[in-house]
């Protein structure tokens, strides 16, 4: 639990709401059970802090009742526990989904209820009705209608029921629910496409499909590319246990995806059951930023009936995993791949730079407070040489410093060795002509700091790390170590990749006298730069997330001072970023005014340091 409020700044509990799914082992056609066995779930995620619940397609009857649902007297009971489900929950404040079949004008219907403080809010019917494979589903229900018209249902009058429908908090308009079910998301066009661009941030389906090799992974990667298509949360539960035959097992799977990534699952087989928190605020800020969603959104809202309901968001322990290394992924795998990728577009870069100026040879700037920087550049380099056809020994390492480090020195020259590249001696002026190009081994996060030890403004620079923040160059040089088939340069690359190198604050700062000299250590500053830049966090939940990801390492008021320290330099050192040189786009977040990050030079932190500065009181200081 935070010590300090964060979450009383800006949107309720920081945009975040926890989502759970709940797969019960269901028993065919005993509707009073299997309501039981909802509200027990209930009870359990509204005690972990649920707001938002799914349950799996007709879970009331169990999804294999088959001609049972022909009969009345299992369709009354299913309508007549939901009811008593509903009267059950009226003191949660959650918003759950259960699925029910109910025949309306003489049609059965495979649909979800969705229900909230003793409410039937909305019915959302079933679109696609599949008829194939072990699913014989034409033969009992009908295709929902997507106009939505007023029901009867449970007791209750004037119920929205209709597929084109989507639910909204008022007090976090963020939070817009909307509903599609089971094979809805195998078609070739899912209602959930629909239902994002009508507002949904956090789309629920609840499912019935059947277990076989390798489909778990399969519904995976569906989920969660759904998902990272539709800037949304995508909520996924199939059937429990108690819905397999002797044919066919179906042993529940949970999947929660934001954006791409998997924040929870449970297996299939396993407890059924999978909570974590989504942020919406972080949705709703991606499709603003995303012209294409904006503009196919705008025509669809017109079209989509919206129920709005009311909602409290106590503040709770986090429920989502949150790493301390935002911009390095987590899978051993993609982060080789995403290694291998960098330098390769790095160098690639670099020969395009030297194509464009007519260079023959290449000078990569050397600072002691950045060895790892400039081993990254040299590598670059040397392949950037290969490609373009040059001798490596046109590739130099120069320090232009009076009296570079020994360490420093030794360590570079032993890389420029193995690579065949050469070492200048120190002192020497950069060149900076038609036929020998500059590279700057800068990286983002000195960059975002202010703190870089030459100067950016040069035509003929090549700034080959500007995109990639500090925490990273070190993972990169690994990667080159352990797939070099040159024994000497592994031997060069180790020492290097061992050595540290903090953040330096160059000498004569004018920052520092305005109260910006703490730098944070590096993995805390580009976790800073991920929130600013990438999630467009305000403070007070950048230093919620860093407290659930730093843990006890760092105190408040260290992560709020090094925060203060950041929102300071950041703005008052826009003017360096102005004139930055060419360099590769290699990430999703940069500062080149060109294509990355663009604000102008005079812009005032104001608001973001009187936010720091809040926090800072209330831990005191």
């Amino acid at each position: 639990m935070p010590t300090t409020p964060a979450s009383s700044f800006g949107l309720p509990n920081n945009g975040f709401v926890p989502v759970a799914t709940i797969s019960p082992a269901s028993t065919v056609a005993d509707p009073a059970h299997n309501a039981d066995l909802c509200y027990e779930g209930l009870q359990r995620a509204a005690k972990l802090g649920a707001k938002v619940v799914a349950f799996p397609e007709v879970v009331l009857t169990s999804y294999i009742a088959d001609d049972l649902l022909y009969h009345g007297i299992l369709l009354e009971s299913a309508e007549r526990e939901l009811g008593r489900l509903v009267e059950r929950t009226a003191d949660l404040d959650v918003l759950f989904s259960v699925g029910v079949p109910l025949c309306i004008n003489g049609k059965i219907y495979n649909t979800v209820a969705i229900c909230h403080r003793g409410r039937i809010l909305g019915v959302v019917p079933k679109t696609f009705i599949p008829t194939y494979g072990v699913d014989f589903e034409g033969r009992w229900f009908h295709s929902g209608p997507a106009e939505v018209t007023d029901i009867t249902v449970a007791g209750q009058e004037h119920v929205p029921f209709g597929s084109h429908q989507v639910f909204r908090c008022r007090q976090l308009p963020q939070l817009c629910v909307g509903y599609e079910i089971c094979e809805d998301i195998w078609s070739p066009e899912p209602p959930s496409i629909r239902l994002a661009l009508a507002g949904a941030t956090v789309i629920c389906n609840g499912s019935a499909s059947n277990a076989s090799l390798e489909k778990d992974l399969y519904r995976r990667g569906l989920i969660s590319g759904q998902s990272a298509r539709l800037l949304c949360c995508y909520a996924y539960c199939s059937s429990g246990q108690g819905d397999s035959t002797s044919d066919v097992t179906v042993g529940g799977q949970e999947i929660i995806a934001e954006n791409g990534s998997v924040l929870a699952q449970a297996q299939p087989f396993g407890e059924g059951f999978a909570i974590a928190d989504v942020d919406v605020e972080s949705l709703w800020g991606a499709r603003r930023g995303m012209s294409s969603f904006t503009v196919a959104a705008s025509p669809e809202a017109a079209g989509y009936h919206e129920t709005v309901f009311d909602m409290d968001f106590p503040e709770h322990p986090l429920l989502r995993p949150v790493s301390a290394q935002p911009f390095v992924p987590e899978d051993a795998r993609v982060r080789d791949d995403c290694c291998d990728l960098a330098l390769t577009m790095q160098a690639h870069g670099m020969l395009a730079f030297l194509h464009n100026r007519g260079a023959s040879a290449i000078t990569v700037l050397a600072e002691d407070t950045a060895v790892a920087n400039a081993a990254l550049a040299v590598l670059a380099a040397a392949r950037a040489a290969d490609l373009a056809g040059i001798d490596r020994s046109a590739v130099r390492v120069q320090f232009p410093g009076e009296r570079p480090g020994e360490h420093a020195k030794t360590l570079l020259g032993s890389l420029a060795e193995a690579l065949g590249c050469t070492v200048s001696d120190a002192g020497q002026p950069p060149i900076a002509d038609q036929a020998e190009a500059l590279v700057n081994p800068v990286d983002m996060t000195e960059l975002a700091l202010g703190v870089s030890d030459f100067p950016l403004n040069l035509s003929m620079q090549y700034a080959v790390n500007s995109q990639l923040v500090r925490s990273f160059v070190p993972l990169i040089l690994d990667r080159a170590a352990q797939t070099a088939e040159d024994g000497q340069l592994r031997a060069a690359l180790e020492p290097i990749i061992a050595h540290s190198d903090p953040l330096h604050v160059p000498e004569h700062d004018h920052y520092a006298a305005r109260g910006f000299a703490d730098i944070a250590p590096t993995e805390v500053e580009d976790f800073f730069i991920d929130g600013f830049l990438r999630a467009q966090y305000r403070p007070s939940k950048s230093f919620r997330l860093a407290q659930r990801a730093f843990g006890s390492k760092y105190s408040d008021r260290e992560l709020l001072m090094w925060m203060r320290t950041f929102y300071g330099r950041f703005f008052a050192t826009q003017f360096m970023r102005h004139d930055l040189p060419d360099g590769p786009r290699i990430g999703s977040a940069g500062l080149d005014l060109r294509d990355g990050f663009m604000m102008p030079t005079y812009a005032q932190g104001a608001l973001w340091l009187d936010e720091v500065d809040a926090l800072l009181a209330r831990i005191g200081e």
